[in-house]
């Protein structure tokens, strides 16, 4: 684990490290005294020639460090014979040897971008676990390194591009709270290197205030339910994935277009596609105006009505989502999809994001064709994303029966079935159903037991109930018994792991029988579809979400059988 490369260049040039650091003075270590309570157990992660290691026990910290660079380690000790008993063999982003909340702060300079991006959900869950409650961690990246080409350094040491958001969001998802940040020079002198250090500390809860999503949802003027939507769909799509996001150095993140208006498309069809008129704009009741997309959308919907015979809602939009992600809608249709996505998407432009919190919350760029969000207001949709969905589709539901007051049928309640209307999940199962059962021989994927058409069940391996997704991917050939068994738990990452090779196995079938479909859902969960790496990259977004809906969500942890 880790980085095999950065590794081996710490052992071979051991000796040159070694002196390099210890002419350094400053750096993470002038911020100690401040970031930890006198006498606190602490443990320097990384901790190189032991110079930070070696100032935290002169300031009468109970100081440990772990180094994994032998080399490194075996200088340090021999140096300082103090460290003999303080420096141990460890490193990220499992391999330390102490137990679970052992200490009241951690300190990890340098490290974190040595760690190959895959690893560093594992390395981050490490270090929360040995923090105790209320423990505080102290970490340091680079802010700006300008030697750094295609990830590595001129010495071949890996470096990943890590934002100073986009960790906070990662820590704060863990439970881990970012409650300083310093930014200073190179330590080492080199020209136009600068770092981030960021104190974290460890709660026992989530949440954040939502003052600013608050304020859209109560005070902003509302003549349609454009901005409702708008939200709604960053809600969702932070349950997704972070890398779902494109991260830039401004401190703010960039949705595409595309994503946000597809959004759209789910939530409007039912409201669309009702007998009654659902107004969703101001004076739409009485004709006044008009749903900006609702022509488009419409036809979409008949056109649709028409080639499969079916008036039955939300059986006619499971089977039209199914052509979409498989490829097989007809050349009209696609058209129609195409103008209605173009329309929603120069309405989301020219409504929510131009006008929400007086302009000041969202911008567009006409060059990547996406949405621009402040940093810290992404990190609150996606730690508080479910408390807002909620509040808003209640008070999408009360603007929309306030616009059809002159209408009969138009309620709240009626309004919130619309609104909650999901696909069918027996529809959404036939295709993996099928995909599955043409397969010989088939075995269940957690626990190896033969299967038949008569046993077979299909899993849920991040509960629908928690995710609601029905995706390809996430969709797994279970023995009925075990099915039953597993209910609404989530895997635990003991279980996943020992289960890595089974469910990889089930994807690459699931790819093979239904590539278009797969790889459909695939990017949209991961941001993209790489052929190369999509094994490797699903099952470490699978993993990130289970291990965040058993924190987060408190859902129970499901061990296996």
């Amino acid at each position: 684990m880790g980085d095999q490369p950065t590794l081996d260049y710490y052992n071979a040039n051991a000796e040159q490290v070694f002196q390099a650091y210890e002419q350094v003075s400053g750096g993470v270590s002038d911020y100690f005294q401040a970031s930890f309570w006198p006498g606190a157990r602490i443990l320097d992660v990384g901790a190189g020639s032991g110079r930070d290691l070696r100032k935290l026990l002169e300031l009468g910290f109970n100081a440990y460090g772990v180094e994994p660079s032998d080399g490194l380690r075996q200088r340090a000790v021999a140096t300082y014979p103090m460290l003999r008993d303080r420096l141990l063999a460890g490193g990220l982003p499992e391999a330390i040897d102490f137990y679970p909340g052992s200490f009241d702060g951690i300190v990890c300079s340098a490290v974190l971008m040595h760690i190959p991006h895959s690893q560093l959900f594992d390395a981050l869950i490490t270090l929360r676990k040995l923090l105790k409650d209320h423990g505080r961690m102290l970490l340091s990246i680079p802010a700006a390194r300008p030697d750094v080409v295609a990830q590595r350094d001129p010495k071949g040491r890996l470096f990943e591009t890590l934002q100073a958001e986009q960790l906070k969001l990662l820590c704060a998802r863990l439970g881990l709270d970012c409650i300083t940040e310093y930014h200073n020079d190179d330590a080492m002198g080199r020209a136009e290197t600068s770092w981030t250090t960021l104190l974290f500390v460890k709660r026992a809860s989530l949440g954040q205030p939502l003052d600013r999503i608050e304020s859209v949802l109560r005070n902003d003027k509302k003549v349609a339910t454009y901005k409702l939507a708008l939200l709604r769909a960053l809600c969702d799509l932070a349950d997704k994935d972070d890398r779902a996001v494109t991260w830039l150095p401004t401190g703010q993140v960039a949705v595409t277009l595309q994503k946000i208006a597809e959004q759209w498309l789910l939530y409007y069809w039912p409201l669309v596609a009702n007998q009654q008129l659902i107004p969703q704009m101001q004076g739409e009741a009485s004709g006044k105006h008009k749903l900006a997309f609702r022509e488009p959308l419409t036809q979409l919907i008949v056109e649709a009505r028409a080639r499969h015979q079916c008036t039955y809602e939300p059986q006619l939009l499971s089977l039209f989502m199914l052509e979409w992600k498989r490829g097989r809608l007809p050349e009209s249709s696609k058209k129609l999809l195409s103008k209605t996505l173009s329309k929603i998407a120069s309405t989301i432009v020219s409504g929510p994001v131009t006008y929400a919190d007086d302009g000041t919350m969202f911008s567009y760029d006409k060059i990547t064709r996406s949405v621009h969000v402040d940093a810290e207001l992404w990190r609150e949709f996606c730690l508080t994303g479910y408390w807002v969905r909620d509040s808003l589709l209640l008070r999408w539901a009360e603007l929309v029966a306030r616009f059809g007051a002159t209408l009969n049928g138009v309620k709240i309640g009626h309004v919130m079935e619309l609104l909650l209307q999901r696909p069918e999940i027996d529809r959404e199962q036939y295709y993996p159903r099928k995909i599955f059962t043409a397969v010989e021989p088939l075995y269940c994927v957690w626990s190896d037991r033969p299967l038949t058409a008569k046993t077979l069940a299909m899993d849920h391996v991040l509960p629908f109930s928690i995710w609601l997704n029905n995706d390809l991917w996430n969709l797994q050939p279970s023995h009925c018994k075990v099915n039953g068994a597993k209910g609404d738990g989530v895997p635990s990452t003991r279980l996943l792991r020992s289960r890595e090779q089974a469910l990889v196995h089930n994807w690459r079938i699931a790819y093979n029988a239904e590539p278009h479909l797969f790889c459909f859902e695939v990017e949209r969960a991961l941001g993209g579809f790489n052929k190369r790496a999509w094994e490797l990259q699903l099952f470490e977004h699978l993993r990130g979400k289970a291990e965040m809906a058993a924190y987060a969500a408190r859902a129970r942890v499901w061990d296996g059988v």
